[in-house]
């Protein structure tokens, strides 16, 4: 029998008030995969990431981890989970970095890192700490543990929170855009994180304009276009002879 998805995403919709952003993207991640998922400003990419985890509500779909269905229930346009304990749980297993780093600004880069498993997995706190510094040391900042997110650089702040999401141990890990907050010359550091994190065997889906990077790492490629799955398929196939014309455009500008 073949093994379920890790993440099955069905026919996922978002309408803020009289726009439809999401017109029905369907989606699967299976253990180990790395799926990019590219487009231009206003296609879709972040409300769909946020719409996995009911970050955003969407106002319709289904959202299916580790084969089991997250219960969805009507809340005006949009759903909203039924089950509260339930979404606790999946989050807790689905990591989520974000752009915009959202480290706490009064807790040590050690603290930000061990708040999670200490408080939300309740485990002991040498444990946790040991984790920590192997995670920090991972992500090449063991350094800078005692120190404090404003004393650092978008890179290492953004290093510091791939970090944190590790921490939790996540089945998956989403990534909004982790580099486009940052300057050109600090773009690299995160992304060889993220390659290694890639090399590991991690399941990530990466939103993205890194496009060497998602052409290197990817196991699938998504691209959207106003709210839809325009094409999809292997790096290869995505980046060397999309189908689609819009596909084709959009890459021979950014890449």
């Amino acid at each position: 029998m073949s093994k379920a998805p890790a993440l099955e995403l069905i026919d996922i919709h978002k309408t803020f008030t009289d726009v439809e952003v999401l017109k029905g993207i369907s989606l699967k991640a299976y253990d180990g995969d790395v799926i990019s998922i590219l487009g231009s400003s206003g296609s879709g990419k972040s409300t769909f990431l946020r719409c996995i985890n009911l970050l955003e509500n969407p106002t319709k779909g289904e959202i299916i981890f580790n084969g089991e269905s997250l219960k969805l229930t009507s809340s005006g346009r949009d759903l909203a989970a039924a089950d509260m304990k339930q979404l606790t749980k999946m989050r807790q297993q689905i990591g989520f970095v974000f752009q915009s780093f959202n480290l706490w600004p009064h807790m040590t880069v050690l603290q930000n890192v061990m708040e999670g498993p200490s408080h939300v997995l309740k485990r002991p706190k040498h444990e946790v700490m040991d984790y920590a510094e192997h995670l920090l040391n991972k992500v090449g900042i063991a350094d800078k543990k005692h120190m404090y997110p404003n004393q650092l650089s978008g890179g290492q702040q953004q290093r510091v929170a791939i970090a944190r999401t590790l921490a939790m141990d996540p089945q998956v890990i989403l990534f909004d855009e982790p580099t486009s907050a940052l300057d050109p010359e600090l773009v690299g550091e995160v992304l060889g994180v993220m390659r290694k994190l890639a090399e590991e065997g991690r399941t990530m889906l990466i939103v993205t304009h890194e496009m060497s990077f998602a052409k290197e790492v990817s196991s699938e490629v998504v691209f959207l276009h106003k709210g839809v799955v325009e094409e999809k398929g292997t790096p290869d196939k995505v980046f060397n002879s999309p189908d689609s014309e819009r596909c084709r455009t959009f890459l021979s500008s950014t890449y």
